[in-house]
């Protein structure tokens, strides 16, 4: 709306325009990880274990876990980038040389 005062919304037809999804695997809601896998997944990442073992150790321990390879990726560069903070990755490894 004019001057910032709301958003509206016009529904044209109240129903979803694709199917549901028949498996959840991908979806960032199940890939999430708990506080303790969390902590395991740290650890693993700060010991270099490969990225595929990484995966194969959070699937044994829940088997119901549909995470995927590229979450396992994802969530070491979060890792990486929360570990060098505001430095950049030249800044972090000259820091590490020295």
């Amino acid at each position: 709306m004019k001057g910032g005062e709301g958003l509206v919304v016009d529904v044209v037809c109240g129903f979803h325009n694709h199917d549901f999804a028949e498996t959840l695997v991908g979806h960032p809601y199940v890939d999430r990880l708990t506080k303790d896998k969390k902590t395991m997944f740290i650890v693993m990442t700060k010991t270099f274990v490969k990225p595929t073992n990484i995966l194969l150790t959070l699937k044994e321990r829940n088997e119901k876990n549909v995470m995927m390879i590229m979450q396992v990726y994802n969530g070491m560069n979060t890792y990486q980038k929360l570990d060098r903070g505001h430095k950049t990755e030249i800044k972090h490894l000259m820091m590490l040389l020295e």
